[in-house]
């Protein structure tokens, strides 16, 4: 996984520096998964959002093994629940623009028949049923490839393996019950399943798979639960809400920490993070005082009251500022706070060089009457130490050692203190630190950080330094690696153009091959942009004379049959088989 993110940096930074005509420049701080993707393509299929099916299914390309297998996301270890979403989602595909998937559909069949114990599961129960499910569909699907020798035998071998430990076995929790029941055709025991929440949504999806008509009005939060309940009532409030989860043509997960985001939406020109970052946070709950500290400022930034401690004894000086500071944004008394701050103050210092400028800072920010004297003396000294002084066992400066956002934080005191020395100190080691793409790590010689980064933007946007070269490096380092420059192809006629984009042309339902730079696309169904052709970023499919897509074959109705005559026929093979085991123990 890391080749492929250096791989999409790497590109996203030669990009930056190009020039693109119609470019939009958009936040890219999203990765593709495969439930994601998969469950939105089964979803937008029965909505005949053909061209957003096409997308989802080229992401899942990109996504699978050399084995032609998958796993949760590109890099992981693959396993036969995501290889068995992708075959579900790829079908669909294959039916839009017929030969495109087809090889890697009976490909990915015959990873799934290799990987099956010999007792006829996979990894495990979940697995087991979304791998049966799979299969049985592509044996009646007409793609299963007829010239591979004994492939159809061996697919109608692993259904009946498969089926036969499902029956056998035990399901754990409710959604293994769900695709266990979906996969044995249980649709009765399906109706009778009492569920709430997100299970709704998969039970009413096995139930529309089946042929059922389902309704449903809840509101869910995943992607995967608002595909299925898309899937099984094609309301257009589920497809809305879908779609605005759709990033570049593919559904996913945040590639970047919520806090992370957060952070770097606090600086200038950056703030439409926020809304990206937020809708996550009610996830973050915080287990003791410390995290309710750190997490109140981004429980603010995102519209939500924090709860902040009321006990301050176990705290460390800069948390306790730091409550000080948000009560006061609160329109709250602080004063606890401060008082508190004041009576454990040693001679102006508290504990160290960090919790010191911290508790320094707000104060001062909060108008605190104070002489700030003692504690700013004992931070130049601090500042002095540690250029000066150098570690016994590497020789390095003790400063090397010490966080890159200690530097930063110093840099506001000092500047709003007017102490020119210190500040250009604290600024000169900010420089140094500072790594060539602009962005900073934790520590002198660690790698580069997004958290490190932000931190010390902010204080320098903080301290109004915005107009240093630091300041500038480190915006473009930002805007580098959580931007991305998109361009639209160009018009002309027939033709269609874009530099260092691969075109997939989709005619009659038929794939009829790719181009690159440029297609015509005069009498096409449609085509598919994927950009760049390497490593893509982008991957778009654009309406022509509009996709069509082939009925599935056979229909849900009959492939419900099928489970349940399949399901009676391995029942009256165990019951022959026990009747045979008793008659023979007499």
């Amino acid at each position: 996984m890391r080749k492929v993110l250096a791989a999409v940096f790497f590109v996203m930074i030669i990009l930056s520096s190009v020039p693109l005509a119609n470019a939009k420049i958009e936040p890219y701080v999203y990765k593709p998964t495969v439930p994601d993707t998969a469950f939105s393509v089964l979803a937008l299929y029965e909505t005949g959002d053909y061209a957003k099916v096409l997308e989802g299914c080229e992401w899942l390309m990109m996504l699978r093994t050399p084995f032609d297998s998958w796993g949760f996301a590109y890099g992981e270890d693959h396993e036969a629940k995501y290889t068995a979403m992708a075959i579900l989602a790829l079908i669909r595909g294959e039916r839009i623009a017929s030969g495109r998937y087809n090889t890697t559909i009976n490909n990915a069949a015959y990873w799934l028949i290799y990987k099956q114990n010999p007792d006829g599961s996979w990894q495990d129960y979940t697995d087991t049923a979304l791998a049966l499910i799979a299969l049985r569909e592509f044996l009646n699907s007409g793609y299963l490839n007829e010239k591979l020798p004994g492939l159809r035998k061996q697919v109608q071998e692993a259904i009946d393996r498969a089926q036969g430990w499902l029956m056998a076995a035990q399901p754990k929790n409710d959604v293994e019950r769900v695709f266990g029941y979906m996969a044995l055709g249980k649709k009765e025991d399906l109706k009778k399943m009492e569920v709430d929440g997100e299970l709704a949504a998969y039970r009413a999806f096995a139930l529309a798979y089946m042929g059922e008509r389902i309704e449903l009005t809840e509101d869910f939060q995943s992607t995967v639960a608002i595909a299925m309940a898309l899937y099984a009532t094609g309301s257009e409030k589920y497809r809305e809400e879908l779609l605005k989860k759709e990033h570049f043509g593919f559904w996913g997960v945040l590639h970047y920490r919520v806090l992370d985001l957060l952070s770097a939406s606090k600086i200038s020109g950056f703030e439409d993070l926020k809304p990206i970052a937020c809708p996550y946070i009610d996830k973050i709950t915080p287990n003791d005082d410390w995290e309710k500290v750190i997490l109140a400022d981004y429980y603010i930034a995102c519209g939500k009251k924090p709860e902040l401690p009321t006990n301050y004894s176990a705290l460390l000086p800069w948390q306790i500022a730091e409550v000080a500071r948000v009560k006061a944004l609160l329109s709250e008394d602080y004063e606890d706070a401060v008082s508190y701050l004041l009576k454990i103050s040693k001679d102006g210092i508290w504990k160290d060089f960090y919790n010191t400028e911290y508790v320094v800072w707000v104060l001062k920010n909060l108008g605190v009457n104070y002489d700030y004297a003692r504690s700013l003396e004992y931070l130049q000294e601090n500042l002095t130490w540690m250029l000066e002084t150098k570690d016994s066992k590497t020789g390095n400066p003790i400063y090397y050692n010490t966080p890159t956002y200690y530097f930063a934080y110093a840099a506001i005191v000092f500047k709003e203190f007017g102490l020119e020395r210190p500040l250009n100190e604290s600024l000169s080691i900010l420089a140094e630190r500072q790594y060539p793409n602009g962005g900073w790590p934790y520590t002198q010689g660690s790698v580069v950080g997004l958290t490190s980064t932000t931190r010390v933007l902010w204080a320098l946007q903080e301290a109004g330094l915005t107009d240093t070269s630091i300041y500038e490096k480190g915006v473009q380092f930002l805007r580098t690696i959580l931007y991305v420059d998109i361009p639209e192809p160009e018009e002309s006629g027939n033709a269609v153009k874009l530099a260092n984009a691969t075109f997939l042309l989709v005619r009659n339902g038929l794939y009829i091959g790719n181009s690159t730079n440029s297609a015509d696309v005069s009498s096409l169904d449609g085509y598919v942009v994927i950009y760049p052709s390497q490593s893509p970023l982008m991957i778009n499919a654009y309406e022509v004379n509009g996709f069509i897509a082939s009925e599935p074959a056979p229909s849900k109705r009959m492939a419900y049959i099928y489970i349940i005559a399949g399901a009676v026929l391995i029942t009256l093979a165990v019951v022959v088989s026990r009747s045979w085991k008793k008659r023979n123990k007499r």
